[in-house]
């Protein structure tokens, strides 16, 4: 009975102690508009960073490409340039370039001067869906697989563009939602 006792009055003041503390929940608006603004301020950094140059891009204008890489343009300026991040620029608009249909994207970095970066763009083809066969399908409209297949895709570009353009990972992805 003692136990009993002890361990009922025990939850008790653990109860108490919970009860007593307070948390600060952020609201999700909140944290919504601070993540805008957060991403507002990358954009216009991105956009005026003058330590990067883009050379042989053509599909893309300037400052959709530094909108694109906003977060490691910022991350350069605040802390200073280094082969890795270099590297990881080049890797993410490599990135940019493939979701957009360019499969066959080659990026190169060069720094100069220790405190420029220099990024060259070879482009290669666009290249588009044209058609898609599946295989042994006896259930589903092919027009509706296709659907999930570019499904990716299709978030990114307008249901009235007649020509998807083809993203390997998002084909890999709209597979798995099959």
């Amino acid at each position: 009975m003692t136990a009993r006792l002890i361990s009922v009055l025990g939850a008790m003041i653990f109860a108490s102690c919970v009860a007593a503390q307070s948390v600060d929940v952020v609201r999700p608006e909140e944290r919504q508009k601070a993540r805008r603004a957060v991403v507002k301020e990358q954009e216009k950094r991105a956009k005026q960073a003058s330590i990067i140059e883009f050379r042989g891009q053509q599909a893309f204008k300037e400052k959709e490409l530094r909108v694109a890489l906003k977060e490691e343009i910022t991350t350069i300026e605040d802390f200073g340039l280094s082969p890795a991040r270099a590297d990881d620029l080049a890797f993410f608009l490599e990135v940019f370039y493939r979701k957009h249909g360019y499969a066959k994207v080659d990026v190169h970095y060069v720094i100069e001067s220790g405190d420029r970066l220099r990024l060259d763009i070879n482009e290669g083809p666009r290249f588009f869906l044209s058609q898609v066969i599946f295989d042994g399908n006896a259930y589903e409209p092919a027009d509706k697989l296709f659907e999930y297949m570019v499904g990716p895709t299709r978030e990114r570009y307008s249901r009235l563009e007649k020509r998807v353009p083809f993203v390997a990972s998002d084909l890999e992805e709209g597979t798995h939602l099959v």
